[in-house]
């Protein structure tokens, strides 16, 4: 909502001007003082400011001062404060409520009509659809109103019918939220051209069939963002035919379910050509989702504007899995096509699901590793083709536990790994056991770098002896140079890793404490020392309430106990790294 433009600073009077101090405040101002209140509520304003001084009451009343309302299910309708709405409707430009009480309750003192000529915006977080429909008869007198955004209580009858009251405001944005109701019904006529609806920011939070959503956007021709968030396959022959042309139509996200992605692909190819951003989650059993080539072709010939693309598809992991003709080129996703674009591919691994994730490039641990060696003035220029991440593919594995029971749901993708050369992995799990993590290493001999939670740390190493003929050939044969621990608790943990890895170039440890980050990092030095390691090696410690002046600290510290030579120690953020060649 575009903020207006304050007029003029108000004189002080000859008093104010001969005293020799007055407060900070009311050094501020006028215009500062509208930015502040753009983001307070209207009410705490008035009770903050009025009566106050000439200066503030002058504020206040100046017509061209915007209020926005939040009534909570803490506020009380009083006295006080329907005498402050009586006296302020004209500056009152939104209204914000958090539930169907205070709505019913506020609703009996006032009708939203032009009694509030200036309202631009109003929010119900929960209502009723007898009482909406009652209130979207009103709304229509106000010719100011842009945003709309409702959630419904219960909706047993036809929510087409909301639609087509919605569709003759002059909203430019809506969003519609019905939880807990599986299947509605949406019939809207077929829109005349005089009816077409001025929005342009549609979120649908309700479940809909493709056929549904068609209707819908039959009568909204002006959109550019569209965001729809349970999207299912539509029980007769999609209707695309009827599909206007969306020509404004920049952003998509959409979560598709049970939906075959020939039907997807013909909604993108109807109206969605001169996308921006593209953001699809997909429930579906339809493999050819995975298939990178097809959604290249598509992308490189029809929806050549795209700039942003965010993909998720999800693979349950289950006695009828099966490995599909699209699972075995899963690695065509690592494509030039992909990396120019620097669209990212990962893997997750989410209790029993397996999901094939893309999105565009962002800074992540894996930076951190690759580029610590760069101050961050300088890793701004570098040339993104040359970032080795960005033709690798990362492994993530979260969720609440993975034990024994699941190694036969690990051993299954293990052959997708295989397809494609998975270099970095993250575990943050709440339990794994050590034969798991065996089992998923086994499975990854490429692996360059690695991120671990100390809960995995702290296992003991009580291995049968396949498991340690394994772990073994592992420890022999892995490449891994680069590795960051979270929330380290024991020392051991750290001798763990400069032992069994002693070719390691790069030591994080995430979230250490200032009072405990000089004892860290003198242990990890007494450490590499012990354990000969003289090569080249970066150690990066994150400390997010470090003191100012704690690199000097540092740099004693490792001077006085001859700990290094030759070796820099610098701090970016709340990062702090030693080095040395």
């Amino acid at each position: 909502m575009n903020r207006i433009k304050r007029q003029g600073n108000f004189r002080q009077s000859q008093v104010h001007k001969k005293k020799k101090t007055i407060s900070c405040i009311e050094n501020l101002s006028n215009e500062i003082f509208y930015e502040i209140f753009d983001y307070l509520d209207g009410y705490n304003i008035y009770k903050a400011f009025s009566n106050l001084n000439i200066r503030f009451e002058n504020l206040l009343i100046n017509p061209l001062l915007p209020m926005k309302i939040e009534i909570s299910s803490e506020t009380k309708l009083d006295s006080r404060y329907k005498q402050f709405l009586r006296s302020n409707k004209h500056h009152i430009i939104s209204f914000d409520f958090d539930s169907q009480s205070k709505f019913d309750q506020f609703m009996n003192l006032f009708t939203i009509d032009k009694l509030f000529p200036r309202l631009e915006s109003l929010i119900l977080n929960s209502i009723s659809t007898y009482k909406l429909f009652i209130l979207l008869f009103y709304l229509k007198s106000l010719s100011n109103l842009s945003s709309l955004s409702i959630c419904l209580k219960n909706c047993s009858c036809n929510i087409g019918d909301i639609y087509q009251m919605i569709f003759h405001l002059p909203l430019k944005y809506f969003r519609v939220a019905v939880p807990r109701h599986p299947r509605l019904s949406i019939t809207i006529p077929i829109a005349a051209q005089d009816q077409y609806s001025p929005i342009e920011y549609l979120l649908i939070y309700h479940r809909c069939t493709f056929n549904q959503l068609t209707n819908i956007l039959l009568h909204t021709p002006r959109l550019s963002h569209l965001h729809c968030f349970n999207i299912i396959e539509s029980d007769d022959q999609i209707k695309l035919k009827l599909m206007i042309k969306l020509n404004s139509l920049t952003h998509l996200t959409m979560t598709l379910y049970d939906l075959e992605l020939d039907e997807f692909e013909e909604f993108l190819l109807k109206l969605c050509s001169q996308l921006q951003l593209l953001n699809v989650k997909i429930y579906s059993t339809d493999k050819s989702y995975l298939d990178a080539d097809r959604w290249e072709q598509l992308i490189s010939q029809n929806i050549t504007s795209l700039t942003k693309f965010i993909f998720r598809y999800s693979d349950t992991i289950d006695d009828e899995f099966e490995i599909s003709s699209c699972h075995l080129l899963i690695n065509r996703f690592n494509s030039s096509f992909w990396i120019d674009r620097k669209w990212i591919f990962k893997f997750l691994i989410e209790e029993d699901e397996l999901i094939y994730s893309i999105h565009p490039y962002q800074e992540t641990w894996f930076d951190i590793q690759e580029y610590s060696y760069i101050k961050q003035d300088s890793k701004n220029n570098i040339d993104n083709s040359s970032n080795p991440y960005f033709s690798s593919v990362e492994l993530s594995v979260t969720g609440t536990f993975l034990t024994e029971n699941d190694e036969p749901l690990i051993k299954k993708i293990n052959f997708i790994f295989n397809m494609i050369q998975i270099t970095y992995l993250d575990i943050e799990c709440d339990q794994m056991t050590v034969s798991i993590l065996i089992t998923i290493l086994e499975a990854l001999r490429n692996l360059n770098s690695i991120r671990l939670s100390n809960l995995l740390l702290r296992q003991q190493m009580d291995l049968n002896i396949r498991d340690k003929i394994i772990f073994n050939v592992f420890l022999k044969i892995n490449k891994i140079t680069k590795i960051t621990l979270r929330n380290v608790t024991e020392s051991d943990q750290i001798d763990f890793i400069f032992k069994r890895f002693p070719r390691i170039q790069f030591f994080g440890l995430e979230r250490v404490r200032d009072d405990d980050l000089k004892s860290v990092i003198q242990y990890i030095l007494w450490n590499i020392k012990d354990n000969y390691i003289s090569h080249p090696m970066t150690i990066c410690v994150f400390c997010d309430d470090a003191k100012y002046n704690k690199v000097e600290k540092l740099h004693q510290m490792i001077n006085s106990k001859n700990l290094l030579k030759n070796y820099t120690i610098y701090r970016q953020y709340d990062r702090f790294y030693v080095q040395w060649k």
